[in-house]
């Protein structure tokens, strides 16, 4: 250790490098396309879930409601077997819509704000994204087989 300030600074280059290598590995982790699909899948479908089981619960209670009403005789009426269920239900469906707006707009600013590359961009239109470049290739294929055909017809009039 003949010079340590030579040693240190060596040392925290190397440090400074090897953290901004991982935080590089760690966010392109983060921002995987297949991650962001998994947990878009898991908080949204489980919200739904939650939502389609409280239609059901509406339901059943609007047809356990009338089964009360009709067919009993004293034609007592149970309100609270159909708002009770639909104030559940309600509220679900406000609770899903608002998890799919900023599940949406938290996209949306991971795209615009944190992403600068356009091809690693994710998100709402990728799909759509997706079928352009697929049409793309298949022109770029289809100009490349006549060029093929016209070549051939070439050979084939000598």
């Amino acid at each position: 250790m003949k010079n340590p300030k030579k040693f240190i600074k060596y040392q925290t280059n190397q440090l400074l490098n090897k953290s901004n290598e991982s935080f590089g590995q760690f966010k392109q982790f983060l921002f995987a396309p297949n991650l962001i699909t998994f947990v878009i899948s898991v908080v949204v479908g489980n919200s739904f879930g939650a939502t389609v089981k409280e239609l059901v619960n509406f339901v059943l209670g609007l047809f356990d409601f009338l089964r009360i009403w009709l067919f009993t005789s004293q034609h007592t009426t149970y309100y609270n077997r159909v708002t009770v269920p639909f104030s559940a239900f309600f509220n679900s469906l406000l609770t899903t819509v608002l998890i799919a707006t900023i599940v949406f707009f938290t996209i949306r600013f991971i795209n615009d704000a944190l992403i600068s590359n356009p091809t690693n961009k994710w998100g709402y239109n990728q799909e759509h994204n997706d079928a352009l470049k697929i049409q793309k290739q298949n022109e770029e294929t289809l100009e490349l087989q006549r060029k093929i055909l016209q070549e051939l017809e070439k050979l084939n009039l000598k």
